[in-house]
């Protein structure tokens, strides 16, 4: 017979295993496309985002680093109005005021990682003006900022071309005359060519990320699964996105069509990070 101890043992294991509620976690895929959620970047920038991309998103060097680029190429000043659309945790925008940017505001989708902004500057004695919103319908008059950066890869995100034209009609509407876009994009073409299939690795001392990724049916977009896994209580997430892939060519005509008329591709970025394991799309962008 089976001991009333062993029986608990068993029960308070797999409830350690139910640690994510209404989450379905799958085994085999064939199509990951088929489960990738139209609105997947509603949900999926949260804690478990800070843990499994903190080798660059929480990374205080690499912050600067990229800060010091975005001054030179996009001739910041300290008098500029700038927005930094989909800011995440604010942490270029906060880099910025940190350095004199009086004049720099935040908008991002996630209401987890704007409170995170929020906590982080009230912690250092900071002072930011940071919203939750839409990226395509901007809470701001026309004609508003000097500068608008869009960073760290936070574009092609939804499911049409077209939402993406319209997030970049509506930076148009918000810049003023002679106003200038910095946006720091994936190279589609490097991404396209030589993403990692499968790959994992920790990402601390109990817990590691296993992705796996495909191309999608018309070649547009990358697809990502992670499943994110503690060794202590199992199986935590089991979460699909898609990023569109974007070529030096296809960005400018999508620029076009938006209604900006002058660009340059000024750098090209390799990350290197601590862990420097699986990059992903931020690899070379």
């Amino acid at each position: 017979p089976i001991g009333e101890s062993f029986l608990m043992a068993i029960e308070n294991h797999n409830k350690k295993l139910s640690v994510a509620d209404n989450t379905n976690f799958l085994g085999p895929v064939t199509d990951m496309e088929k489960f990738v959620d139209p609105d997947w970047w509603r949900y999926i920038f949260n804690s478990n985002y800070l843990k499994t991309d903190a080798d660059i998103v929480d990374d205080s060097s690499i912050t600067a680093h990229e800060v010091d680029m975005y001054i030179e190429y996009a001739g910041l000043m300290q008098n500029h109005k700038i927005l930094d659309l989909c800011c995440g945790q604010g942490r270029h925008m906060l880099e910025l005021k940190r350095r004199g940017f009086e004049n720099v505001e935040g908008l991002d989708r996630s209401r987890y990682l704007v409170n995170k902004a929020r906590t982080q500057a009230r912690k250092e004695g900071i002072d930011i003006k940071i919203k939750e919103g839409d990226a395509r319908k901007l809470p701001y008059k026309s004609d508003s900022f000097d500068a608008v950066m869009i960073l760290g890869n936070s574009f092609g995100y939804f499911e049409s071309a077209r939402d993406d034209e319209t997030l970049l009609r509506e930076v148009r509407r918000v810049l003023k005359p002679m106003g200038k876009l910095l946006l720091d994009i994936s190279d589609g073409e490097f991404a396209r060519n030589n993403f990692q299939k499968r790959s994992w690795e920790w990402i601390d001392k109990n817990q590691f990320v296993c992705r796996e990724r495909s191309l999608s049916n018309n070649n547009d977009r990358l697809i990502t699964r992670e499943v994110v896994t503690d060794v202590t209580r199992g199986v935590i997430a089991d979460q699909f996105y898609a990023e569109r892939l974007y070529s030096k060519t296809s960005i400018e005509k999508l620029l076009l069509s938006s209604g900006f008329y002058s660009f340059n591709l000024c750098t090209s970025i390799m990350s290197e990070t601590g862990r420097n394991q699986d990059l992903g799309m931020m690899e070379r962008r």
